[in-house]
């Protein structure tokens, strides 16, 4: 199954519960049902179109981008719901971290804490990304902003 309802990394997949992956794989197929269903209301709406006669006129694109941004809706809402459960089900003990950890702060906040962290005490760009793929708490802490920070890191070795 193709996990695409959030952007996690292997890295961050591997490290979370049974319990968590179950929410994530609930998750995606809700999100796997509504775009089935999705796509059945957009043929049957076509349909409906060539049936009357109507296919080449605007109303097809206005009916699909109103099935479009009520499924984008939903989506979202099953997105963030289960960002929160993810933030709030379980945290590794951050006494390691070399940064301060608060998980009440917005996740891009706490990107801009592990960014300034790692670019304030790494100058060489090697040493920033090698100490950084050693934080295990970043992992967890960062969420879907992890990947982004990862890549960033790795862009600055080169």
């Amino acid at each position: 199954m193709e996990i695409d309802i959030i952007t996690y990394t292997d890295a961050q997949y591997a490290s979370l519960t049974a319990e968590q992956l179950l929410e994530v794989r609930a998750a995606q197929i809700k999100k796997n049902k509504l775009t089935a269903k999705l796509e059945k209301d957009i043929r049957k709406a076509e349909e409906n179109l060539v049936d009357n006669g109507t296919y080449l006129s605007s109303m097809r694109t206005a009916i699909v981008q109103e099935l479009q941004e009520e499924y984008d809706a939903e989506v979202e809402v099953l997105r963030e719901g289960l960002l929160f459960f993810l933030k709030f089900s379980t945290r590794p003990d951050a006494s390691g971290a070399p940064y301060s950890v608060d998980y009440s702060l917005p996740v891009e906040d706490r990107f801009a804490i592990v960014k300034t962290y790692y670019e304030t005490n790494y100058s060489d760009g090697n040493e920033r990304f090698a100490a950084f793929q050693q934080d295990t708490v970043a992992v967890q802490y960062l969420g879907e902003l992890y990947a982004p920070l990862y890549d960033y890191f790795l862009d600055s070795t080169y």
